[in-house]
C-alpha cells in the first residue's frame, strides 16, 4: 500500500514542489505502491528509485520524468505518456503498456519483459541493454 504522506506531497503542489521535496530528503525513497494516479499530470517529476509497483497509471502524463531505476512491475501504464522519459535500468517487468507514448524514452537497462506493449509508441526510444 501507498505511503500516504507521498501520495499527498505528490497531489499538492506540482512538479517543482515535488522534485524540491525529493532534493531535500534524498534518502527518502517514494512509496507509491499500488496507487491510482490514473490521469495524473506528473510530466518533468523526479521519479527516480520510486516504488510504483501494481500502480493505476492510465491515461497518466509522465513525459519528461525521470523514472532511473523506479519500480514499475505490474503497472497499468495503458495509453500513458511516458515521451522522452528516463527509464535507465527501470523495472518495466509484467507491466501493461498498452498504447503507451515511449516516443524518444530512454529506457536503457531497463527490464521489460513480460511487459504488454500493443500499439505502443516506441519510435525514437533508446533500448540498449534493455531487456524484453
Amino acid at each position: 500500500m501507498a505511503n500516504q504522506q507521498h501520495l499527498n506531497l505528490l497531489r499538492q503542489g506540482g512538479a517543482s514542489s515535488w522534485n524540491a521535496w525529493r532534493r531535500s530528503h534524498p534518502a527518502r525513497l517514494p512509496d507509491l505502491h499500488g496507487a491510482d494516479l490514473s490521469g495524473a499530470q506528473l510530466g518533468n517529476y523526479n521519479l527516480s528509485m520510486a516504488d510504483l509497483s501494481e500502480a493505476n497509471l492510465h491515461n497518466a502524463d509522465l513525459s519528461a520524468s525521470d523514472l532511473t531505476e523506479a519500480n514499475l512491475i505490474g503497472a497499468h501504464l495503458v495509453n500513458a505518456d511516458l515521451s522522452g522519459a528516463k527509464l535507465l535500468e527501470a523495472k518495466l517487468a509484467f507491466s501493461d503498456l498498452c498504447g503507451a507514448n515511449l516516443a524518444n524514452a530512454d529506457l536503457s537497462g531497463a527490464d521489460v519483459t513480460g511487459a504488454n506493449l500493443l500499439d505502443a509508441n516506441l519510435r525514437g526510444a533508446i533500448l540498449n541493454w534493455a531487456c524484453l
